[in-house]
């Protein structure tokens, strides 16, 4: 089973809660709404580009999460714009595997998870049978791509108080040995997201051995366990781990602490539909295209896999 064969094979629309206003309606700084409509690009990556062109500091500029690399993906963004007349110039930062439509103003920045969830259509190749596909009781797992090579372990390390070992992962600069400076020149969402993949990586580990909740608590300084079960399951990661809850309360870079939340143990997939085919690409393969709709916060990969398992067959 492969997926990603192509950017085409992996496309992500964005499903967003917007507000928009007429640029006169706005009362105080205006955001310039666009869609950015990417291929073969990270979206880190772009906005950091934006701001550049911009000569402003990438947490002025708004979105709602990261997208795939390689995947064809609309997601929109916020930009700080005191004219109807700079619409155009951001526009013109256009390249070939990157759009901008302008869709309105807004007086809100879009921040990190202000969306309602994303919209799907995968192609997934390589396949030699096909057969009827269900998607009930899919386990809500945070995807590979949340943890990347080093974000648990530079999230553990921060965690953990450890800053130094941060850096060194990171291959930051450190000036005098000030390690907590030099975390705290990225970005604070950045730095909120090692942590979150660390935390994304124990809530992992605790929902693969239950069945029977609703939701698991995604753990933070704050967190109160509802099911005792649930608990206890921490417990014994915390223990391991050699850290308690009160960890995630980093009082040297505050922006990064988490307080903790839920987080649904079963996926909700709406308008699930598949098409089987030949496969174009991969000789004498069957390919099957997918279409769905999921939350926010929940990874295509994941039901990809949930889907076409151990038990296919796969190149």
């Amino acid at each position: 089973m492969k997926i990603k064969v192509v950017e085409e094979d992996f496309k992500v629309d964005e499903v967003a809660n917007l507000n928009l206003k007429n640029f006169n309606e706005i009362s105080g700084q205006p955001y310039g709404i666009f869609l950015l409509t990417k291929k073969g690009r990270n979206t880190p990556e772009i906005i950091s580009e934006i701001a550049r062109r911009l000569r402003i500091k990438t947490r002025f500029i708004g979105f709602a999460g990261n997208k795939d690399k390689k995947a064809v993906t609309k997601q929109y963004i916020s930009i700080p714009l005191d004219s109807e007349n700079e619409i155009n110039q951001i526009i013109g930062f256009e390249s070939k595997d990157v759009m901008f439509s302008f869709v309105g103003w807004s007086e809100n920045r879009i921040t990190l998870g202000d969306l309602k969830g994303n919209k799907f259509e995968i192609v997934v190749r390589g396949l030699e049978n096909e057969r009827d596909l269900q998607v009930e009781n899919v386990k809500n797992f945070f995807g590979e791509q949340r943890f990347g090579t080093i974000n648990v372990e530079v999230g553990r390390a921060i965690v953990k108080k450890e800053f130094e070992k941060a850096c060194n992962l990171l291959g930051l600069d450190v000036e005098g040995r000030n390690f907590v400076n030099s975390l705290r020149s990225l970005d604070a969402r950045q730095l909120r997201f090692y942590v979150s993949a660390y935390q994304s990586w124990m809530w992992n580990q605790v929902a693969k051995k239950v069945n029977s909740v609703e939701n698991v608590e995604l753990l933070g300084f704050l967190t109160d366990f509802e099911n005792k079960d649930v608990g206890k399951l921490y417990e014994g990661i915390l223990s391991k781990e050699d850290i308690a809850k009160e960890n995630f309360m980093i009082k040297q870079i505050k922006e990064a602490s988490l307080e903790g939340t839920k987080r649904k143990l079963f996926m909700d997939v709406s308008n699930f539909s598949f098409v089987w085919g030949e496969d174009e690409i991969l000789d004498n393969k069957k390919k099957c295209t997918l279409s769905f709709e999921l939350n926010k916060g929940c990874y295509a990969t994941v039901l990809v896999d949930f889907l076409f398992g151990p038990t296919w067959k796969s190149i």
